[in-house]
C-alpha cells in the first residue's frame, strides 16, 4: 500500500508512526520545504508529484487554511482522501468544493478521533439502547490552556492563535460540535452562540465559545470551547428522564446516575491509550478501502457538513 502525507506537523508525524505500526512502508511526505525526515521517507514538495506517485490514499494533515486548495486537486484525480479535522474553515470553500464531489469516484473521511474513544462508543450504545429514557439535554465541556498544547512551540507562532490560518476554539476544537450532533442530532433553528478573545492567549483568533441551540430531537444542547482552562477538561452530561450520565474524557469514565443521584452503572477504561483511537481509524480506513459494505464511523466530507456550517454561522462567517 502506498500513502502520501501532506503535511509533516505533529498530527502528521503520528499519522506516519502509526502507518509504519500498521505495515504501510510506501510513505511519501508532500511538504513546503523538502529538507530530510529522522525516518528516511521520501519527500515531495508539490502536489502535481502525487499524480505520479499514485497512491491508495491520501491523508490531509496541512493547516487547515491550505485544506481547500489540496482538497480540491486530491478530488480531482479522485484520490481517496483521510483529511485532518476540521475540513474547512471559510464557507465559500465548501460553495466551491461541493460541485467538484457530484463526479468524484473517492472515498473521503474526516479524522474525528473522539469517535473512536471507548467512552464515546459506549454512551452511543447507551443511547442506541434508550438506557436514560427519553434525552431532554446535554451539555458538553472542553477546556484546555493554549500555551501547554504543544511542547517546545511557542503558541503564539501556532496556526492556533490565528484566525486566517483556521485557528481559534470554534474550529480547533469542533470535535465537542461534531460529538454533540453524532450523540443527539444535528441542530434545528436557530443557532445562539458568544465566540470571542478575552486573553492574550492568542493572536487574533476567538479564545472562548459558548454555543447553544435544540436538537433534531428537541434535546437542548451547550457547548462551551476555551483555550483558557488551566490544566485539562473534557467531558458531557446527558440528561433523560430516567437517569443521567456524566462521561469524562479525560479520566475515561461514564457514571449513570438516578434518583438522589444513586449511582447506577459505572464503566472505566483504565487500559485506554490516546493513541489508540488513530490506530483504530486508520485500520477502519484501510478496511473501507477494500470493502464496500464496511461502514466506517468517521464522517465523510458530505456527512461533515451539517458540523461546517454550524461552525461557520457561530464564527459569523
Amino acid at each position: 500500500m502506498k500513502v502520501v502525507v501532506v503535511g509533516y506537523g505533529s498530527i502528521g508525524k503520528r499519522h506516519v508512526r502509526n502507518l509504519i505500526s500498521l505495515g504501510v512502508k510506501d510513505i511519501v511526505l508532500c511538504r513546503s520545504s523538502v529538507n530530510g525526515n529522522e525516518l528516511n521517507l521520501k519527500e515531495i514538495s508539490e502536489l502535481e508529484d502525487i499524480i505520479k506517485i499514485s497512491p491508495d490514499f491520501v491523508i490531509v494533515s496541512n493547516p487547515t487554511s491550505l485544506h481547500f486548495q489540496t482538497i480540491a486537486f486530491l478530488i480531482k484525480y479522485h484520490f481517496n482522501i483521510l483529511c485532518e479535522k476540521p475540513f474547512l474553515y471559510k464557507p465559500k470553500e465548501w460553495d466551491l468544493l461541493k460541485p467538484l464531489l457530484k463526479n468524484y469516484k473517492g472515498i473521503t473521511n474526516i479524522v474525528f478521533n473522539l469517535r473512536y474513544h471507548p467512552c464515546i462508543q459506549k454512551v452511543k450504545e447507551l443511547l442506541q439502547n434508550n438506557s436514560l429514557g427519553e434525552i431532554y439535554s446535554g451539555r458538553f465541556f472542553v477546556g484546555q490552556y493554549l500555551p501547554d498544547w504543544r511542547s517546545g512551540i511557542n503558541h503564539l507562532e501556532s496556526y492556533s492563535a490565528f484566525k486566517e490560518m483556521g485557528g481559534g476554539v470554534v474550529m480547533d476544537l469542533v470535535h465537542e460540535i461534531d460529538l454533540a450532533e453524532y450523540l443527539l442530532g444535528k441542530p434545528q433553528g436557530q443557532i445562539h452562540s458568544i465566540v470571542s478573545k478575552v486573553s492574550n492567549v492568542t493572536i487574533d483568533s476567538p479564545d472562548i465559545a459558548e454555543i447553544m441551540y435544540k436538537s433534531i430531537n428537541s434535546e437542548i444542547v451547550n457547548i462551551h470551547l476555551d483555550y483558557l482552562y488551566r490544566g485539562y477538561s473534557r467531558h458531557f452530561s446527558i440528561c433523560g428522564n430516567e437517569a443521567n450520565l456524566h462521561c469524562d474524557l479525560f479520566k475515561n469514565t461514564i457514571k449513570i446516575t438516578g434518583d438522589k443521584n444513586k449511582q447506577i452503572e459505572c464503566f472505566e477504561f483504565k487500559d485506554f491509550e490516546r493513541n489508540d483511537m488513530y490506530l483504530n481509524l486508520l485500520r477502519d480506513y484501510i478496511k473501507d478501502l477494500s470493502n464496500t459494505s464496511f461502514q466506517s464511523r468517521l464522517p465523510s466530507f458530505h456527512e461533515n457538513e451539517s458540523v461546517m456550517h454550524t461552525c461557520f454561522q457561530i464564527n459569523n462567517y
